[in-house]
C-alpha cells in the first residue's frame, strides 16, 4: 500500500509539473502546494481524465498514513491494494498513454508484491548418525555443494562424536560414507577456503560460531 501511494503521488506530481507552474500557478506557489497531498491532488487531478478518482486517491492516501504513522500494527486487505493498484494503472493509461495488458500489469504487479514479501525459505532436513568404526555419516535429500557437505559434516561430527575430526583424511572418510566423495587435494582447498572466509577455525576442523548459527538458521538438524 505504502509503494503504491509513494507511486501514484510520484506521478501525480510529475503531471503536475507540466501543467501548474508558471500556467496556474507561480512556481513559489507551487512548490508549496505540492508538498500537501490534498492540495496535490486538487491541483492536479481534478484537471484530468482521471478526476472521477480524487477521492478515492485521498482516502487511499489516508490509509496509507494510517499504516505508516499509526502506533497500533495494521494490515490491509489484499482487494484494497488492488484496487489502490488499479488506480495507479488508469493514471498511467489516461494521463502518460502508457499502456499494458492486463496479463502483464497482473504479472509486474505479483512481482513488486513478492519482492515486498518474500516467501520465507523452508529450512531443510539433515540427519546425523554414529558408524561403527566410531566416525559419522550423514543423510539429506538435498544437493549440496562441496563447501556445504564439508561444513555439514563437520557439524554432524561434532554433535555425534562430541569432538573434531583428527584430520581431513578423517573427515574425508566421513563424506564418503554420506554419499558426499571428495577427493582429498580437492577437500584440502575448500577447507582453505572456508577457513579464510572465517567458517573453519585455524587449526582445527571445528566451525566458527559465524558457520554453526547459519546452520542452524537454514537445517533441521535432529539431536
Amino acid at each position: 500500500m505504502i509503494l503504491v501511494d509513494n507511486v501514484v503521488e510520484f506521478v501525480i506530481k510529475v503531471h503536475g509539473e507540466s501543467i501548474i507552474p508558471g500556467k496556474l500557478l507561480t512556481r513559489k506557489e507551487w512548490e508549496e502546494k505540492k508538498r500537501h497531498f490534498e492540495e496535490l491532488v486538487s491541483q492536479v487531478i481534478r484537471k484530468t481524465k482521471v478526476a472521477s478518482y480524487q477521492q478515492q486517491i485521498l482516502d487511499y492516501h489516508k490509509m496509507r498514513n494510517d499504516l505508516y504513522h499509526g502506533t497500533t500494527p495494521l494490515s490491509v486487505e489484499p482487494d484494497k491494494i488492488n484496487g489502490y493498484l488499479g488506480i495507479a494503472h488508469r493514471i498511467l493509461e489516461l494521463i502518460f498513454g502508457f499502456t499494458m495488458t492486463e496479463e502483464e500489469w497482473k504479472r509486474r504487479a505479483e512481482l513488486t508484491q513478492a519482492l515486498l514479501h518474500p516467501k520465507v525459505e523452508k529450512k531443510k532436513l539433515v540427519n546425523f548418525s554414529n558408524t561403527n568404526d566410531g566416525l559419522a555419516k550423514m543423510q539429506t535429500d538435498i544437493k549440496l555443494k562441496d563447501t556445504e557437505a564439508i561444513l555439514l559434516m563437520i557439524y554432524g561430527f561434532a554433535l555425534k562424536t562430541g569432538k573434531a575430526a583428527e584430520n581431513i583424511e578423517q573427515l574425508g572418510k566421513c563424506l564418503n560414507y554420506s554419499g558426499h566423495p571428495i577427493k582429498q587435494k580437492r577437500l584440502s582447498v575448500n577447507i582453505a577456503h572456508l577457513r579464510k572466509a572465517k567458517k573453519i577455525n585455524k587449526g582445527e576442523l571445528t566451525l566458527t560460531t559465524k558457520a554453526r548459527e547459519q546452520i542452524k538458521a537454514r537445517y533441521i538438524v535432529p539431536a
